[in-house]
């Protein structure tokens, strides 16, 4: 099952903020240009990232994207991981870390549609992944 999210919005605010300071002390020193440039080029470019995360009968796949550009992605089989971890991000956002051997662990959070951590959940204990859950995580789980 596919797994779609973007990235948050509010992100770009304290960018922007960056930008206008930036943009004061370039006008001063001409040496700021390039750190402007590329302050402007990084808050165009979180405006259009998106992420998919897949789970597949044996693998759980996670890519990133800028428009259509894939600039991230990882495989993982149920042997590569070492366990997963439910969480709590916000007051009431869950989040799962897919604790792996190698390499980057994988971040779930905010995606859509919102069944993906019980799909997660079945996957672990079909392939007889650990798993972790924190209790405020579970208090979550008692309220939605």
């Amino acid at each position: 099952m596919l797994f779609k999210a973007t990235a948050q919005k509010t992100i770009v605010f304290p960018l922007l903020l960056l930008n206008n300071l930036l943009w004061i002390q370039a006008v001063q020193y001409k040496a700021l240009d390039f750190l402007l440039l590329f302050a402007i080029l990084c808050s165009f470019l979180v405006l259009f990232l998106r992420y998919e995360f897949q789970i597949d009968k044996d693998t759980l796949t996670y890519r990133t994207y800028i428009l259509w550009f894939k600039v991230y992605a990882k495989t993982v089989k149920p042997t590569d991981i070492k366990k997963i971890v439910f969480k709590r991000l916000s007051w009431k956002t869950k989040l799962a870390v897919v604790k792996v051997e190698n390499g980057w662990n994988m971040r779930i959070a905010l995606f859509n549609p919102p069944n993906v951590f019980k799909e997660l959940e079945r996957f672990a204990h079909e392939y007889d992944v650990d798993i972790q859950k924190t209790s405020d995580y579970k208090i979550l789980e008692k309220t939605s």
